[in-house]
């Protein structure tokens, strides 16, 4: 569910003026409530990359960047909820879960974030999980730069109806919460050629 984290890797794309391309991953816990108690779980995208462009202004762009979540590698510490959560998601027909931003200004995402330390921005993505795609508002924040290594953390609420999942359950009386948190963390190395 973190998988939305993913296009925020667009942020990414404040690397040196010599860049065009960004390589990373993304790094998700998400939380959820059940009746029983609450649980968090982790995913992690695989790696990927992005390509910068410039605008008709000259401005540095992210046309696409697309994070993949595969659905066997999420965990929660319990075998048997993790076993039903790949369930719901029906891992073996539908083995990630996507998230993309497209169209990303990466220079005024990355000088809003740099002027406003500590403070969040807005972020749309797609999010598909299942064959279902949706549009999702995220939040940016706490940015950081190290050389060439960029990173962010990201946050948004999902609800699995919202994406025609049920919620798992045991014996039908302790259910999973439909509304999931999803935090992530998103990294890249900005990469070019002077």
């Amino acid at each position: 569910m973190k998988f939305r984290i993913a296009f925020l890797l667009v942020t990414l794309l404040a690397g040196p003026a010599f860049a065009d391309e960004l390589q990373g991953n993304c790094d998700v816990r998400f939380l959820a409530t059940s009746t029983l108690h609450d649980f968090s779980g982790t995913a992690r995208s695989r790696t990927f990359a992005a390509p910068l462009s410039k605008d008709a202004a000259g401005r540095r762009t992210l046309p696409a960047v697309e994070v993949l979540f595969p659905v066997s590698e999420m965990r929660t510490g319990n075998e048997s909820r993790d076993t039903k959560m790949r369930e719901m998601f029906q891992a073996d027909r539908h083995p990630v879960i996507r998230a993309v931003a497209r169209n990303i200004d990466a220079e005024a995402f990355r000088e809003r974030l740099r002027k406003d330390a500590g403070g969040t921005m807005p972020i749309e993505a797609t999010l598909a999980i299942r064959g279902v795609e949706r549009k999702i508002p995220a939040t940016a924040g706490n940015w950081r730069e190290e050389g060439d290594r960029i990173s962010f953390d990201v946050e948004f609420p999902l609800s699995l109806k919202e994406f025609d999942l049920k919620p798992p359950s045991v014996l039908g009386l302790i259910r999973v919460g439909d509304r999931v948190v999803v935090k992530g963390t998103i990294a890249v190395t900005v990469r070019g050629t002077p």
